[in-house]
């Protein structure tokens, strides 16, 4: 049956009457044959192939997982299966002849603009239908999948259509995702390898070589296209992610596996947040240079960031679009926007000093400090720089002292300081002993000034890529990089204070209304806490909330409301300060853009993984060394024999942080020099440099004995 003649024919249905019947033909063609069935009809099926894509309306109304329903911005309907099978038995022909069909579909559309497919979920959905076409995965038909992510792109561009396509994505079977990133992130490494040898790259560390493969073919426009695509894909993975964490399905995957069952729930799977990563992006320096040129130039001009004009911008987009960088190319693009920052302040401050007679204007930020009253020289002087000078590079002396600082004082004193900081005496800091956490003392009697230190202390730690030994909870990292926009509740505090979780927990799960208040009552929406020398203070979570019930029916609003007491309002003024501190540091620089409140931890803190195997093969020898040396020999035959905290305390004496950087143990640079003949002298270290100094032992049991004695008694002094 055709559709009635005098309905208006949306811009992008083909020419030809709309029928009904065709879209039952191509449903029919999907189902799975039951045994005793007649064989596929291959031609009759690929007609329907072809119909499917050729027609917008049957990309909109065919494959419905319920038909008769509609699709909405919620649920797009979409019965994945089926449209696998139709795909997995139509002849290759037919699935040729309707990518050409489609091409030209989509042509129509990026022609006619798409301002109705953005605002009718039923229409959107058709986009879908077009990235799965298992065509587009072969590299000669990627002219089409370019012109798809164009219109991907475009919609992008409208928050109402990105959120739907994200649902959904959130929503689909795990695989539909998994596939339609592989597919993006494959044109996406094919395009550049393409860009590089077309350019003929011999040095893609080099950002004219960066600027060469942007301009090939319009290789930086289709990368950006591909991006936003993944962009919605990354969205929907985190959709889906958070979902996983949810204090309610850990609770039911929790009850099902004391019962010896797993929890099974497709909307609860993601992908591992690596597979965002491509390689050819991550392995060329010279893209990631000329997308970080792209950026400070139009910061430095006053522009806006990501240009709105589509045709005016000339980068990849990898900043917009941050998630296809791996940790360690993060930090590296954010070492080189640093490096530029402290080579503009180091240049401005010769400047003046030249200008200004008499003037006598450092490079550097130079502190110079009392080992006795780290935290107190550390305010006053810091008091005297504006937050600009805290991008300049940081040398520290400590008083009395004469060691040059190359990195190694410097180190130490961030370790000092934070001790200090931590001190209980000191009262800023409380520590949760079930979670091994610090969290800031809502009692804390300490002035703002050494909150905002703090947190200054963690922006300066990055600019001077220095790991530092702080254990807060993921929630503090999440609201120093959300603001206010972060949302913590009952899943956070999970990961915080476990205990007092549970109790919330069994609150909200007490089924009996009837017996909710003799079971938990009496109890108010208010909170009690110990308060230092005197009696135990209250706090209300509402107004008047010491007289307002909790019940039944309101626990919802007491949970949540507590959760944000404990992360929020108790320590309103303390993490205020501390936030202040942080936000003067990397204020105006890319930091917030690169990375994600979950990698905020590994960058301050580094890495819990210790490889030693992985700095065994990337360590450099000088001096007479070399890897078969039998000093060589026998210290890595000691290292792998420590167990976990002797080797924390081996790499706390050659680095003086005991944890591994961004990347592992491989990305740390590691000598071992030969220091003199064998003798009865300790192995020394230039912590600055990573750099061991081994004496030719004329034994394994000499050098261990040696080592460990270097090791014991290196705290306080040794540091070079």
């Amino acid at each position: 049956q055709h559709m009635k003649s005098n309905r208006p024919v949306p811009k992008y249905f083909a020419g030809t009457p709309l029928s009904l019947e065709v879209v039952k033909a191509i449903d029919e063609a999907a189902l799975p044959c039951e045994e005793g069935d007649a064989e596929l009809d291959e031609e009759m099926v690929g007609t329907q192939v072809a119909q499917l894509f050729g027609d917008f309306f049957h990309l909109c109304a065919a494959l419905k997982a319920r038909p008769g329903e509609p699709v909405t911005a919620e649920d797009a309907n979409f019965d994945t299966e089926r449209f696998d099978r139709l795909l997995d038995v139509a002849p290759a022909e037919a699935l040729d002849s309707s990518l050409e069909v489609l091409g030209v579909l989509v042509d129509a559309i990026l022609s006619q603009g798409c301002d109705e497919l953005a605002a009718s979920p039923p229409k959107l959905r058709a986009v879908l239908l077009m990235l799965g076409h298992r065509g587009l995965q072969d590299p000669t038909n990627f002219e089409i999948l370019k012109k798809i992510l164009e219109l991907a792109s475009r919609l992008h561009a409208v928050p109402s259509a990105r959120d739907t396509l994200v649902r959904w994505y959130s929503a689909l079977p795990l695989e539909v995702l998994d596939h339609h990133l592989a597919q993006v992130n494959q044109l996406v490494t094919l395009s550049l390898m393409d860009a590089q040898f077309a350019c003929e790259c011999s040095n893609t560390t080099s950002v004219e070589e960066g600027m060469e493969i942007a301009k090939y073919d319009n290789c930086a426009l289709h990368v950006r296209y591909a991006l936003r695509l993944m962009d919605m894909l990354w969205r929907a993975n985190k959709q889906r992610q958070a979902r996983n964490q949810d204090w309610r399905n850990r609770r039911k995957a929790q009850r099902l596996h004391q019962q010896g069952e797993a929890l099974e729930d497709e909307s609860l799977s993601f992908l591992p947040f690596a597979q965002f990563h491509n390689d050819a992006i991550n392995e060329c320096e010279g893209i990631l240079k000329h997308d970080l040129k792209e950026i400070l130039d139009m910061q430095h001009a006053g522009k806006p960031f990501p240009n709105p004009e589509e045709e005016l911008r000339k980068d990849f987009g990898i900043i917009e679009c941050a998630f296809v960088l791996t940790a360690v190319s993060k930090v590296r693009m954010l070492s080189i926007e640093l490096l530029l920052i402290q080579r503009e302040e180091v240049r401005a401050a010769m400047v003046m000093q030249a200008t200004l007679s008499g003037a006598r204007t450092s490079p550097f930020l130079v502190l110079k400090v009392r080992r006795n009253a780290i935290m107190e020289d550390t305010l006053q002087q810091l008091a005297l720089y504006d937050a600009q000078a805290y991008k300049k590079p940081l040398k520290v002396v400590f008083d009395g002292e004469e060691a040059l600082d190359e990195g190694g004082v410097k180190k130490e004193f961030f370790q000092l300081l934070v001790e200090e900081l931590f001190k209980e005496d000191v009262g800023m800091f409380e520590r949760i002993e079930e979670s091994r956490n610090i969290w800031f003392n809502k009692n804390s009697v300490e002035a703002n000034r050494q909150f905002e230190l703090f947190g200054t202390l963690l922006g300066l730690a990055i600019y001077n890529e220095v790991i530092l030994d702080v254990k807060f909870p993921p929630a503090l990292y999440k609201r120093l990089m959300l603001g206010d926009d972060a949302q913590l509740g009952l899943s956070d505090l999970m990961q915080f204070k476990y205990s007092l979780s549970q109790g919330l927990i069994a609150l909200l799960e007490h089924e009996d209304e009837a017996s909710f208040g003799e079971v938990f009552g009496p109890l108010s929406f208010a909170v009690d806490y110990e308060c230092f020398g005197g009696p135990r203070a209250q706090a209300e979570l509402i107004e008047d909330g010491a007289n307002v019930t909790v019940t039944h029916a309101n626990r919802d609003e007491y949970v949540q409301r507590y959760c944000d007491w404990i992360f929020k309002k108790s320590v309103e003024r303390q993490f205020a300060a501390f936030q202040t501190g942080f936000n003067q540091c990397i204020r105006n620089t890319l930091f917030r853009q690169l990375f994600q409140h979950d990698e905020l931890e590994l960058v301050i803190c580094g890495s819990m993984e210790l490889d030693f195997e992985t700095l065994e093969e990337t360590t450099k020898y000088q001096d007479g060394f070399t890897k078969t040396s039998d000093p060589v020999r026998w210290f890595w035959e000691v290292v792998h024999a420590l167990d976990e905290q002797e080797k924390r305390s081996l790499l706390r004496f050659c680095t003086g942080c005991d944890r591994a950087p961004v990347g592992g143990l491989g990305q740390l640079p590691f000598i071992i020099s030969r220091a003199g003949q064998d003798s009865e002298m300790l192995p020394s270290v230039h912590t600055c440099f990573n750099h061991l100094l081994l004496p030719d032992y004329g034994s394994k049991e000499k050098l261990e004995q040696r080592l460990r004695l270097a090791i014991q008694h290196s705290t306080g002094f040794g540091l070079m």
